[in-house]
Parts: structure tokens; sequence; C-alpha cells
């Protein structure tokens, strides 16, 4: 397996699965990692390039990455990825296999570069941080 870390923008909607015996939640997402370029035509708008690849997300952050990320959204992860090959059920003789990139990460965050701004509320049941426990 290889280390890797880096940006990347969903390409469909993120599917959330349970698997195995104990059922353990896991979130498929299709994303393209990303390898800027410069626009040659307009040097403010970077072209985005890169390699595809299938990331799931495992346990705990399954659930809220299905539910946070959507289509188009710019992500970074970091994982661990391998490659798979296999031949398609519908490929005739002298087809080549098909390679498929997996990445296994229990790690991914919003790309924030592109984020104007946030809103932030105070969590329910969580006393403000500010407030002395001596009060």
């Amino acid at each position: 397996m290889t280390d890797i870390q880096g940006p990347a923008r969903l390409g469909k909607e993120p599917v959330l699965k349970h698997v195995g015996e104990d059922n353990k939640p896991v979130c498929e997402l299709r994303v393209i990692f990303l390898n800027y370029r410069v626009n040659k035509k307009e040097e403010d708008i970077p072209i985005d390039t890169g390699f595809w690849a299938q990331v799931n997300i495992w346990g705990k952050f399954a659930e809220p990455a299905s539910r946070f990320f959507c289509t188009g959204d710019k992500v970074f992860i970091i994982g661990d990825m391998d490659q798979d090959s296999f031949k398609p059920k519908d490929a005739i003789e002298g087809d080549d296999e098909v390679n498929v990139l997996h990445v296994n990460s229990n790690i991914i965050f919003p790309w924030t570069i592109d984020i104007e701004s946030l809103a932030f509320t105070e969590r329910k049941g969580i006393q403000n941080s500010s407030t002395s426990n001596n009060e």
C-alpha cells in the first residue's frame, strides 16, 4: 500500500453501506485527486486534472461523510492507496484488464481554500468553554 493525501473532487454522490458481520459503516466515494495546472488563457482559474479513485471512508466518519458531501465538492483526503485489476463481464478476447485505484481512509476534510465563510452554532448540551465549572 502507498500513503496518499491531497485535494480531490467528488465525481458522484456518496453511498453509505454497512458491511460484514458487525455491520461496519463505510462511505463509498468516487473522486478525482486533483493536480492543478496553470490555465494559460485565464491564469486566475487553474485547470483541474488528476486521476480517478474509489475512496472508502470507514468507521465513525462514514455516516457524516455520506451526509455532508455531495457531487462536485472539493475535499482533502488522507489514506492508503492500492490497485485492483479485473476483466469486465462484457470483455472480449484481447481486451486489457481494467485497473481501479482504491483508497481506504478514516480522514476526510472539506477543502477550505474555496470556502468564503463559515457559521458555527452552539452545540446543545455542551457547556460553553468560557464558562468556569467553579461558578
